[in-house]
């Protein structure tokens, strides 16, 4: 049995509904299921009435109160044992992505540590939906993560601000062929033929990203999916092999395409530049949190 199973049955009491339940804590709805499914064989009982309206079974209801309790002890408890060890504001504590937490978090945290002054920090990492996660139940003081449609839509404005503390670019890149030339090519050589495309999953930040800027082009691609992950590192692996055309973060091929493992193709109008976003809740009281913040702003405003 896992705390997040409880913390998603108590959603689900409040809200009636799976749907807005499974937003709420930032899961798809079929994951948000499944969860509450566990938890109804770990308990033993069903708990929810899968009626219209969505009510709670007795079981469901005694549960609740259990449920709540529990949540509610734990938490304070962990709070105390956090404060009797270490002063919160001794560790920054830090979620991101697990593509950033290689290629760019390691220089940005040694800038920061060499500006502000040896700290220690604490990084997470995860998908998307669950780093925010991190950062709205208040299990880290900073996000660092991609900007994309996604992140705008989960992350509410009027409880969280950000900034901005890099540009990144989707490059389009392929491996090469025998004679040195790009194996597949932008646009296409034999337009009557799609595209090999190593594609994203929908979970990653930047399928939208990618999908609105494809979207925009004046001639439609002709691409055809051979292969689709939920990790970036995964698509360069099986773009280095040749199975087909991808866009990848420039920082994760830079080397590669120094190396020759990759070649870049397609002009400019194939690049897709984004951001790359910190994110903290307002109102945050953390000494460090704050000075890390003022810092990143001034620069923000001094490059503009």
């Amino acid at each position: 049995m896992q705390l997040t199973w409880l913390e998603d049955f108590v959603e689900l009491a409040r809200t009636r509904s799976f749907s807005r339940a499974a937003e709420n804590r930032f899961v798809t709805h079929p994951a948000f299921g499944r969860r509450i499914h566990a938890l109804e064989q770990w308990v033993g009982a069903e708990l929810v009435a899968r009626t219209q309206p969505l009510s709670l079974t007795p079981a469901g209801l005694l549960f609740l109160d259990a449920a709540t309790h529990t949540i509610d002890v734990l938490h304070a408890v962990r709070a105390q044992l956090q404060d009797t060890t270490q002063h919160p504001d001794e560790v920054l504590r830090v979620a991101t992505g697990r593509t950033l937490a290689r290629t760019f978090f390691p220089g940005w945290y040694e800038a920061i540590n060499h500006r502000f002054g040896p700290f220690p920090v604490s990084v997470s990492t995860g998908g998307a939906q669950e780093v925010i996660l991190r950062l709205s139940s208040g299990d880290v003081d900073l996000l660092v993560i991609y900007s994309s449609p996604t992140t705008r839509l989960l992350i509410d404005p009027q409880r969280y601000e950000s900034v901005t503390l890099a540009r990144e670019v989707l490059l389009p890149v392929s491996a090469s062929d025998a004679k040195g030339f790009p194996k597949f090519r932008l646009p296409a050589v034999d337009t009557t033929t799609p595209i090999p495309w190593l594609a994203f999953s929908q979970s990653l930040t930047l399928r939208g990203v990618l999908a609105k800027h494809l979207a925009s082009l004046p001639q439609k691609l002709s691409l055809r999916i051979v292969y689709q992950a939920d990790s970036y590192e995964s698509i360069l692996e099986m773009a280095k092999r040749g199975t087909g055309l991808a866009w990848l973060p420039q920082r994760l091929v830079q080397e590669d395409l120094k190396q020759g493992n990759l070649l870049l193709v397609g002009d400019a109008d194939m690049r897709v530049s984004f951001d790359i976003s910190l994110y903290r809740m307002r109102g945050n009281t953390n000494a460090l949190v704050n000075a890390i913040w003022e810092g990143v702003s001034a620069d923000v405003i001094d490059d503009q």
